[in-house]
């Protein structure tokens, strides 16, 4: 193959798939930070996603749902707790056991960066079609298992 016929098209999935994790990545801070929003991390973002308005979730199921390590987890979520954005309580049984809930400016900066996300998929979805990211989306969820 020569460099003329070199095309994104020969590039290995997983870096399209990086590319296009990192457009959102990019386009959300962009837009947190315009919307006067202090800016999350793509990890702090993982954990706000997977924490519902009233639920608790422990570590341990914050990491599984993740698909991260505890101590990566535990490290976010640190993290989110110096920022005022997650509370953490003792949970029922196993002794270390920690909760992990939402405090009312976690979810409302939660609201805000799903927001921002449905917006650029919104966007994708102009470019690609609605069908394509359709398609994309229901690809990705069955493609790896949880």
């Amino acid at each position: 193959m020569t460099a003329e016929d070199y095309s994104d098209a020969y590039l290995p999935l997983p870096l399209l798939l990086q590319r296009g994790a990192r457009w959102f990545s990019d386009e959300l801070v962009a837009r947190l930070e315009a919307a006067d929003v202090a800016p999350v991390t793509p990890a702090h973002t993982t954990v706000l996603a997977h924490l519902n308005h009233d639920a608790s979730l422990s570590i341990a199921e914050l990491a599984r749902r993740a698909g991260v390590t505890r101590q990566t987890m535990h490290r976010a979520i640190t993290q989110l707790i110096d920022e005022g954005l997650l509370t953490s309580t003792p949970g029922p049984g196993f002794p270390r056991s920690t909760l992990i809930r939402l405090t009312d400016a976690g979810r409302r900066r939660r609201d805000v960066a799903l927001g921002i996300l449905r917006d650029l998929e919104d966007e994708l979805s102009s470019r690609l079609g609605p069908a394509t990211v359709a398609e994309l989306r229901d690809t990705l969820t069955r493609a790896w298992p949880r």
